[in-house]
């Protein structure tokens, strides 16, 4: 097979799409050598490399116009000109003219496979800006129209493309993203030590990772920190790790106006490859978004040994299981009495990182890469059997 996949978001720092993008390419490289790959880039990334694998790179751009123009002129010509078999979609974003998947013709042209991740705008749409909400319309729109293939994050968001789209059962499969090999328990104290003193992180703390943007609901895990008793919040700071998104303004606000001045730390942007042992000096770590399509980082911080408490919505119950806390997310007290329950008791801090170990191992990403390899090849042995 000629497989070519959008690598547009494997960025130096990559978030979401990025990383769900890098981890399946990486896997698939792994495992198959079989096949050939051609990976579309906006930068290289030279860890990145198979003798089966070529880079195309794109010229740098963050505009709407050139991005779109490539979309639906340039690439459709490419994948025309090199006869590619499937063209993969992290990022759901198809051409927006190619024909759908019940054209008479579509034997001859590409098998389109996207990814819908999530339908969050739907659910919430307050919590995305007007441009973000029109975006996510008209791209998964599309996908759901011409898509050979959709990919979802989560049984959860498999049901949404159901009931908000028509899409037969069938075209839609699960496959959730793989845990990285690097999240495991962090056990050499010298790295600890360099992390902790890189971003200047106190003894004891509580750990949240994501963007910072209204349907993480990191303004309600604030305030549930502030009600936890003066002694727990002296001994465990709360740390808020990653980058800032749309209406974090308002965020910032709501963390100010608890006055708790440093037991609250705003780390920015985390480099990837500290985030091992950024979840292995954890307290705990507490995911509270009122949607997810999947949910990395509860998945990450199990990998690693950390309690996690999460959200019981969406696909967090998916991903966390039985081996972390579930909590309604705008549920102040339950947040909090919660966080109190895994700071003080020792053998349930224990038990909660040893289930997540197992939790996480079902995970791993050469099984989910391979299950992604084997509905590439059933997608063009159907198409073959149908034209012959």
């Amino acid at each position: 097979m000629r497989i070519a996949i959008d690598g547009r978001t494997i960025v130096r720092k990559r978030t979401g799409v990025g990383v769900y993008a890098e981890r399946f390419v990486r896997s698939l490289l792994r495992i198959d050598q079989k096949n050939s790959y051609t990976l579309f880039m906006a930068e290289d990334d030279p860890s990145l490399e198979a003798p089966n694998l070529t880079k195309v790179l794109l010229p740098a751009s963050t505009t709407m116009g050139p991005n779109r123009w490539w979309e639906n002129f340039t690439l459709p010509r490419f994948l025309r000109r090199h006869s590619i078999d499937i063209y993969f979609s992290p990022a759901y974003v198809l051409p927006l003219l190619h024909r759908s998947r019940s054209s008479k013709s579509s034997n001859t042209r590409t098998l389109m496979v996207a990814t819908i991740h999530d339908l969050v705008s739907y659910h919430f749409p307050e919590t995305f800006t007007l441009k973000m909400r029109i975006w996510q319309r008209l791209f998964v729109g599309n996908a759901v129209r011409v898509a050979d293939c959709i990919f979802a994050d989560s049984l959860a968001t498999k049901l949404d493309i159901h009931n908000f789209y028509d899409v037969p059962q069938e075209v839609v499969k699960v496959v959730y993203l793989p845990v990285d090999a690097q999240f495991q328990p962090v056990k050499e104290r010298e790295t600890l030590d360099v992390i902790r003193a890189r971003y200047k992180l106190p003894p004891k703390f509580i750990l949240y990772l994501g963007t910072l943007e209204p349907r993480k609901n990191v303004g309600r895990l604030a305030a549930a920190y502030a009600r936890l008793p003066d002694l727990l919040r002296e001994q465990h700071s709360l740390v808020l790790a990653g980058g800032l998104g749309w209406y974090s303004g308002s965020i910032r606000q709501e963390i100010d106006e608890l006055h708790l001045g440093e037991q609250i730390k705003l780390l920015g942007y985390v480099n990837l490859s500290d985030l091992p042992g950024l979840y292995t000096l954890a307290s705990a770590f507490v995911y509270l978004s009122l949607y997810e399509g999947f949910g990395a980082p509860p998945l990450e911080a199990m990998a690693c040994g950390t309690p996690v408490i999460a959200s019981r919505s969406s696909s967090l119950p998916e991903v966390v299981g039985d081996a972390g806390i579930l909590v309604d997310p705008l549920d102040l007290e339950e947040i909090t009495a919660q966080l109190t329950r895994v700071l003080t008791d020792e053998p349930l801090r224990s038990q909660l990182g040893a289930a997540g170990l197992k939790q996480a191992g079902l995970f791993a990403a050469n099984d989910k890469a391979e299950e992604l390899l084997q509905i590439f090849e059933k997608l063009v042995e159907q198409r073959r059997s149908t034209a012959g």
